[in-house]
């Protein structure tokens, strides 16, 4: 087992990331959520400012991956700025790994004061919760993506908690205060 001391986090833009980096991140994304999308930061596309949060061994191993990306939420008509929490992949499961970046970046997003939301399958729901992060029972239900032509969408995976880390706006007290208010999104759930 690695022990935290020989661990490091390392933030990257999507752009800074390395072939290797992209190659793993990519070939983890597929083998976790069967994601046919590839990630290729470019200088057009959202991938390029995205912050990609690495844990690694003191080789440079790529040992858990996750990501934050800026974006808003609607709730009761006003818009507010969020961290997006998305993607956590242990690379060599069992050792803790994921654990360790997720407190990482809650601890990130906790000293920006900006909201952090994100989406989980309901048989993760403890293990984020086990680590400090507030739950919205449900919360993918209550999640409308909005597209660019005004209609709403549900979320793709039929149904999950949200995890989140409240910032100084309050929105999640807001939110949780309002059970019967959907959140609106302005790109796909994440």
């Amino acid at each position: 087992m690695v022990l935290e001391e020989e661990t490091s986090v390392v933030i990257r833009l999507g752009k800074d990331l390395s072939n290797n980096e992209l190659n793993i991140i990519n070939d983890y994304r597929k083998k976790e959520f069967n994601s046919q999308s590839l990630i290729n930061p470019q200088p057009d596309n959202e991938h390029w400012k995205k912050k990609f949060f690495l844990l690694k061994d003191k080789k440079g191993f790529l040992l858990a991956f996750a990501r934050l990306h800026e974006t808003e939420v609607e709730f009761k008509d006003k818009r507010f700025p969020v961290l997006g929490i998305a993607t956590l992949v242990a690379v060599k499961k069992g050792y803790g790994f994921g654990k360790h970046l997720m407190i990482y970046m809650k601890k990130y997003i906790q000293d920006t004061g900006i909201t952090g939301l994100g989406y989980c399958n309901k048989k993760l729901t403890e293990y984020y919760r086990r680590i400090g992060f507030g739950i919205i029972e449900d919360g993918t239900l209550k999640t409308l993506y909005r597209d660019s032509e005004g209609k709403h969408h549900h979320d793709n995976w039929g149904g999950g908690d949200a995890i989140y880390v409240e910032g100084k706006d309050n929105l999640i007290k807001e939110i949780l205060a309002n059970q019967s208010e959907n959140i609106f999104i302005f790109r796909p759930h994440w």
